[in-house]
């Protein structure tokens, strides 16, 4: 019995020492760095899918019974190297001249287009994304162009839209990135986020910016 109480001791002993140095580690190891938060709006016509892409993005349920929307509606997308807190802006008739109300306070924009419109409602975004942009709140910000819907047959391809919608004399005076994507290719679409958090902070461009 002795003989068995000994090993008993020892091998308590034995894992005290172990827990004790286990809880050397956890207490010496450093808090990781929170990630940075950056506040963009979204903005796009009606039906070009802003909804549905921003839900998927921030990992939320789509109801069955989604309605365009209406005012705003935020999402918090998590990336890599920051959070992208979105404002996503209803894109109907009545609803778009309300939009310069939601800009103060951006730090980047993301427009949403149809790929899959006919050329008069491509020229139509081109035009109301012109006349967003030239808010004094939106000056000089970073743009991302979503060009979403590829999945639709006889879509437009990227460099077709930006053709149609003029980008290089929109965006002229600002650092912009149009990314091609779709409700089902949330790769794609995140690729734009990451790039767009590049273009509104470029020190945070490093190796974690991989997907």
């Amino acid at each position: 019995m002795g003989e068995k109480c000994q090993w008993c001791c020892l091998f308590c002993a034995i894992c005290r020492i172990g827990c004790f140095r286990c809880g050397q580690k956890l207490c010496c190891k450093q808090p990781s760095t929170p990630r940075p938060s950056y506040s963009v709006i979204a903005i796009g016509l009606s039906q070009s899918g802003k909804s549905v892409l921003f839900a998927k993005l921030s990992s939320e349920a789509i109801p069955d019974d989604l309605k365009p929307t209406v005012g705003f509606s935020s999402k918090a997308v998590q990336l890599p190297m920051a959070i992208l807190n979105i404002k996503e802006l209803g894109g109907g008739d009545n609803v778009r001249k309300y939009w310069p109300r939601y800009f103060e306070g951006a730090e980047g924009v993301i427009f949403v287009v149809d790929s899959s419109s006919n050329d008069d409602d491509v020229k139509l975004a081109a035009a109301e994304l012109q006349e967003a942009l030239s808010h004094p709140s939106l000056k000089n910000l970073p743009l991302l162009v979503l060009a979403n819907k590829q999945d639709v047959a006889g879509a437009l391809s990227s460099d077709e839209l930006s053709k149609i919608m003029g980008l290089e004399v929109i965006a002229s005076n600002r650092n912009w990135r149009l990314q091609s994507c779709s409700k089902d290719d949330l790769k794609g679409a995140r690729e734009g986020l990451v790039a767009l958090v590049a273009l509104i902070c470029p020190e945070k461009t490093t190796d974690d910016n991989r997907l």
